[in-house]
């Protein structure tokens, strides 16, 4: 039988690292905002640790559980909380919101982010310094993963799958009822760990469908994990996320923020490999109003994403 395009896609990801025993070392509980935040570092073996937050909702004993996965540049307390991060130029809302869905909600740092960035700048004291240190991270990172001959994309669904790994491991969560959310960076690490980890019963992808053809033509989409060695030899983007169905999938752009003609073959593909296997319903394609930033603010973004989330991992 000939390779399919998930066969390809693992193959040009690399040599990821070995998953070995993944557990969690708490580190304190405290308020956000208005949540009721717990600190984690997940360990896997001998690498370094991936700092988290958990939120769990109020008086349910097991809940469905949400991996949250923030944008380039951003970290997962940014993600999570919002204004409530102490970043100032922060609008998002923040996917802490989703608890209020009943959804239990865990977000991740990526490496070279949030708390994984060692020896930054303040970024709320001066957040062009802090900037310019991130950059000239995040690119060091991807010289070593070419070296290495690993996609700096599999280093992130790594991350995930670790992730994933110690949900497992709670009690308090039922991680067989699991889904992803991620926007921007987050929403193609989202449907990209999605086509590879059959764990993960339901994702949202925001702000992040667009063929490579056109991110070429308008030089978008232009953060290193989006570029997969010898994937366009293979495989497309298309063809990864229309292979995610059956599973229940929703798509969240802003109407202008990628050109159509670069989302739209995305959105075809997965309506057609859908309807081939009779679940139309469960793929949705949401276009909000505005811009890639405007529609990350639009309160729409998450009320969309919980009641989606929810009704599905129900």
């Amino acid at each position: 039988m000939p390779p399919t395009p998930v066969d390809w896609y693992r193959q040009c990801l690399g040599p990821l690292p070995q998953r070995g025993r993944v557990t969690g070392v708490a580190l304190g509980a405290g308020d956000v905002g208005p949540w009721t935040v717990e600190r984690l570092e997940i360990r896997n073996d001998d690498e370094a640790p991936i700092p988290a937050v958990m939120l769990r909702p109020e008086g349910v004993g097991r809940p469905p559980v949400v991996v949250a996965h923030h944008g380039w540049s951003e970290g997962k307390d940014i993600f999570m909380f919002g204004p409530h991060s102490g970043i100032p130029s922060v609008k998002h809302p923040g996917a802490a919101h989703l608890v209020s869905h009943g959804l239990a909600v865990l977000g991740i740092d990526a490496r070279a982010h949030g708390d994984r960035l060692a020896g930054a700048p303040d970024r709320r004291e001066d957040e062009p310094a802090w900037f310019d240190f991130f950059q000239t991270e995040w690119a060091w990172l991807h010289r070593q993963c070419i070296i290495d001959g690993l996609a700096l994309q599999g280093l992130l669904i790594h991350d995930v799958q670790c992730a994933i790994d110690y949900l497992e491991t709670r009690d308090d969560v039922d991680a067989a009822r699991l889904g992803m959310y991620g926007y921007s960076m987050g929403g193609t690490t989202c449907w990209s760990t999605t086509v590879v980890e059959p764990r993960i019963r339901v994702a949202v992808a925001g702000g992040c469908m667009l063929t490579y053809e056109s991110a070429l033509r308008v030089r978008r989409d232009a953060s290193w994990h989006a570029w997969v060695p010898s994937l366009r030899r293979h495989a497309s983007r298309e063809a990864l996320v229309a292979s995610i169905a059956p599973r229940p999938l929703m798509a969240i752009q802003g109407e202008d923020d990628f050109p159509r003609d670069g989302v739209e073959p995305i959105m075809d593909a997965a309506r057609q490999a859908y309807s081939a296997q009779g679940c139309s319903d469960l793929f949705r394609a949401t276009m909000l109003p505005g811009d890639h930033v405007t529609a990350a603010c639009d309160p729409r973004l998450l009320e969309e994403t919980g009641r989606w989330l929810a009704d599905q991992l129900d």
